[in-house]
């Protein structure tokens, strides 16, 4: 609810892509639509021991 919808058309104002993305393709901030696949994003970017797992 923080990042609003992908196409910032349909995002709602008070999310970071409706008050401040542009288009599909310029919403902003990324987010994984799965866990499975935040796995793999992270791991482009940082080794396993720079990912830390965090308990809500």
């Amino acid at each position: 609810k923080m990042i609003g919808a992908t196409d910032p058309k349909e995002a709602s104002p008070g999310t970071i892509r409706g008050d401040f993305a542009l288009s599909k393709g310029e919403n902003v901030i990324h987010a994984s639509d799965s866990e499975e696949k935040a796995r793999r994003e992270m791991s482009i970017f940082f080794r396993e021991e720079e990912i830390l797992e965090l308990k809500a």
